[in-house]
């Protein structure tokens, strides 16, 4: 008994939670760690902005609501004000009819009403945006049914065939980059599962030895464990030096692109990928060394 006890306390001292000999030991397996969730996270920034540039593209897309002719100024600013109440509006402009001869004046130039005999032929108007989650065709019908359903709005002018194609497209693209950031997933899991499970395998005669001389389960898998919390933990980290980096470097040559409301989705991106990296190092470990565990005996040497 006081056998297995030495033998038991020595393994568990070759297996200690000792950062330098780890490091040096098992560089190549953080390295292998780092660099799947390096691209996991790259591509999780990547599909952020994805979704940032359709949002902007659906919210640049404007309604024009054309009031009746003379219509009374005050009247119009009302129904702006009825409009941008609405919770899927995100913006609107009121534009009188003498603003709107002065915009065609910069188009046409600013005599084009001559022709006319200097008479306004444009009517007051409200450009709306609506917000991007709102520009589908059924909240569309919506908003316009109970627009033109006002005593002082002619009609309500917008561009279907435009929304329906960007639509179209951002469908087809959510549903690539969502078929793509999946098998990135199973990759991902893939790879840092074999890897943990092909550091555990060179150390499976030291498991077998330990069971042999009456180790517990939880004394066996203790040091395995901290050693998969420490590849996790220090891969992620790793991983998000990298991530901050580019997005450093980004930041500096297109600064039009890294704007400061993105930084705490980018802080959660971080910490996605550091939590993500520790669960499964752990978990990954936690099945290697129970499959090690309870390998047969013919098994052990191939």
């Amino acid at each position: 008994m006081q056998l297995n006890y030495v033998f038991c306390k020595m393994t568990k001292r070759q297996l200690s939670f000792n950062p330098v000999a780890l490091w040096s030991a098992n560089f190549s397996t953080v390295l292998s760690i780092a660099l799947v969730l390096f691209m996991l996270g790259f591509m999780l920034i990547f599909i952020f902005h994805a979704f940032s540039a359709s949002n902007n593209l659906k919210e640049n897309v404007s309604f024009t609501v054309y009031l009746m002719e003379g219509t009374n100024e005050e009247d119009a600013i009302n129904l702006e004000k009825e409009i941008k109440k609405n919770t899927n509006v995100k913006s609107t402009q009121y534009i009188s009819s003498e603003q709107a001869a002065q915009i065609m004046d910069e188009v046409m130039g600013e005599n084009h009403l001559e022709v006319l005999g200097s008479v306004n032929p444009y009517s007051a108007s409200i450009v709306v945006n609506l917000k991007a989650e709102s520009l589908n065709y059924s909240t569309i019908k919506r908003f316009i049914t109970s627009l033109e359903a006002k005593d002082i709005v002619d009609n309500v002018d917008y561009r279907q065939d435009l929304v329906k194609d960007i639509n179209n497209a951002v469908y087809n693209v959510s549903a690539f980059l969502l078929a793509f950031i999946i098998c990135l997933l199973i990759i991902a899991i893939t790879l840092i599962n074999q890897t943990i499970r092909l550091t555990i395998y060179s150390k499976r005669f030291l498991i077998r030895s330990m069971e042999l001389v009456g180790a517990k389960p939880s004394f066996i898998r203790r040091p395995f464990l901290h050693k998969g919390l420490f590849f996790g933990l220090i891969g992620g980290l790793i991983a998000n030096v990298l991530l901050f980096g580019i997005i450093l470097w980004v930041s500096k040559t297109f600064s039009q692109i890294i704007i400061p409301e993105y930084y705490p989705i980018y802080g959660m991106i971080g910490l996605s990928v550091l939590i993500f990296g520790i669960l499964l190092a752990f978990i990954s470990t936690f099945i290697s060394v129970f499959r090690f565990m309870h390998l047969r005996n013919e098994k052990l040497y191939r």
